[in-house]
């Protein structure tokens, strides 16, 4: 599940970049945030801000992450599977879910409240189709043939969580929508190979960057990956894109033992170029929250993709925790 700033209205073009990310306030019950003065009073962080660091990870405490992982891969592949024409939303979350309980494993989605009303989200799998770019809440809509669907789920072992998206095709999915899909795809694993100690996060950032912009597609800036072990969401936030706050203040090493949740993502356009803010840098496509105070929309009313794995940082690069073997077959 991919962070994103609270919005009660449409976010438009000019302030996307550096929307204040209300975010951080506590949204896994389980533990409490740590959050600077700035980001509780609702003020801008200013650069001198020291966030916390990420947590360096034991191989114990990855081996826990990788169980969750594994569960978490077997459940997208069951909700996968799921995403057929005639389909409700709920059956595809019903198919993940049945796999996290069947392995003992509890479904980390459940722990978050939302920051606008407090709500928990109500089930076990985020399941957002074609416009709906994020945290669509599985309900009684039905899948077409055409559609483009994202299944991201989050699953808690031992106290130790996980975090995985796929995007799949329902049907006969239109060629810009199945290039569309690759595209994200491709970013994904352009991400992976990048992983190694010592880099820095803006060099990947921006390599995500152009290969959305290559394609023409739009980036959703607001949404971004995290940090991710005992609480779903920690330090470090993990962007697709590069922004001046990013660099300044934001940017991060990747060192041993880290592990981040890596989510790219891109959208159609609607025949709009994409702007840039006043430091010359990609603004993301408008988008707006679903009245149920969970799903992130693209205003444009147009599909997106995503993808989304857990991964450990070791001393020879990425190691991906959200996969089965048998993938790498």
């Amino acid at each position: 599940m991919s962070r994103t700033p609270v919005q009660d209205q449409t976010v438009s073009a000019r302030n996307a970049i550096d929307v204040e990310r209300s975010w951080w306030v506590r949204l896994d019950t389980r533990s409490p945030a740590r959050l600077d003065r700035s980001a509780r009073s609702g003020r801008r962080s200013s650069p001198s801000v020291v966030h916390p660091v990420a947590e360096i990870r034991t191989e114990g405490d990855i081996e826990l992450m990788a169980h969750a992982g594994r569960v978490a891969a077997m459940a997208l592949r069951a909700a996968s599977a799921a995403c057929v024409v005639g389909a409700t939303t709920a059956a595809v979350d019903s198919a993940a879910a049945g796999v996290i309980a069947a392995e003992r494993c509890e479904p980390a989605f459940l722990s978050m409240t939302s920051a606008v009303d407090g709500r928990r989200f109500p089930s076990a799998t985020c399941v957002s189709v074609n416009e709906q770019v994020v945290h669509g809440v599985p309900g009684e809509r039905r899948l077409c043939d055409g559609d483009v669907v994202k299944v991201d789920c989050g699953v808690r072992y031992r106290d130790w969580c996980a975090d995985a998206t796929v995007t799949v095709g329902v049907g006969t999915v239109s060629e810009e929508c199945r290039v569309m899909i690759a595209r994200a795809k491709e970013m994904l694993a352009e991400a992976l190979k990048m992983v190694r100690p010592g880099r820095r996060w803006s060099q990947i950032a921006e390599r995500l960057q152009c290969i959305a912009l290559e394609g023409g597609y739009g980036l959703l800036t607001d949404l971004i990956g995290h940090g991710i072990g005992r609480q779903l969401h920690e330090w470090p936030e993990v962007p697709n894109s590069l922004s001046q706050s990013l660099l300044q203040r934001r940017d991060f090493t990747l060192l041993p033992g880290m592990t981040i949740a890596i989510e790219p993502m891109l959208a159609l356009l609607d025949h709009t170029p994409v702007q840039r803010d006043a430091d010359g840098y990609p603004i993301g496509i408008a988008t707006r929250l679903a009245s149920n105070g969970w799903t992130v929309e693209a205003v444009s009313g147009l599909p997106s993709a995503h993808f989304e794995h857990t991964v450990a940082v070791t001393a020879s690069g990425a190691r991906l925790l959200t996969s089965l073997e048998e993938d790498h077959s």
